[in-house]
């Protein structure tokens, strides 16, 4: 048998309850659908944005070679867009390594070292950190700080990166004059390229020097 004994007692104590709590749970009902569609909002826009910056990133890639001027100017332009309107995503990290090879190619190398450093900071993407720091580290060998390129692999990388990290250790120990540190390193180098299929004559090359000088 039901607590109210009447019809009016069962309404006056919904609207007492409603003036009690009604407010709360409209406010409660609009937080949560306002999260709702604001998460399906953050997802729609998070997709456009990717497939703006894709977009962007395949015109590069469309033009990348080209010899025209016109096409220089416009991959450069677009180069920029995408790090300073996609900041966050791996076509802004994408473009700092565009940029960072540009500065190697024309010899600037402050240049070069900046955008580096940029990906490693802000990349989300280990694959994309791990080439930068490789790239970094023979960047700093090129400008003469072989401490700092060193610290920068000294400690090794398993996995796909293993050999690109050893071969720059030993490019830096070599350069240092501990041959016997720079012919480990490349031994090392050499075993982990042939363990994911990779062909590096150039390594090979240079373990040869080593093993013939000594």
């Amino acid at each position: 048998m039901s607590d109210m004994r009447t019809e009016e007692e069962q309404i006056e104590a919904i609207k007492n309850w409603w003036k009690e709590n009604g407010k709360q749970t409209v406010v409660a009902l609009a937080v949560v659908a306002t999260g709702w569609f604001g998460f399906q909002g953050y997802q729609g826009q998070k997709q456009a944005t990717g497939e703006a910056a894709s977009a962007i990133y395949q015109e590069i890639l469309s033009i990348n070679n080209s010899t025209e001027e016109a096409d220089k100017g416009r991959r450069s332009m677009l180069l920029d867009q995408l790090k300073s309107d996609y900041q966050g995503t791996v076509y802004a990290s994408f473009a700092s390594l565009f940029n960072a090879k540009d500065a190697v190619d024309a010899d600037d190398l402050a240049v070069a070292e900046t955008e580096l450093r940029n990906v490693m900071a802000n990349s989300n993407d280990e694959a994309l950190t791990q080439l930068a720091t490789v790239r970094l580290a023979r960047v700093l060998l090129a400008m003469d700080k072989k401490d700092d390129a060193l610290a920068l692999v000294a400690a090794g990388k398993e996995g796909a990166f293993e050999a690109e990290y050893e071969e720059t250790k030993g490019d830096i120990l070599f350069a240092q004059g501990d041959k016997d540190a720079a012919r480990d390193a490349y031994s090392k180098a050499v075993v982990a390229a042939q363990r994911i299929g990779a062909n590096n004559p150039m390594l090979k090359m240079k373990l040869d020097d080593l093993a013939v000088n000594n």
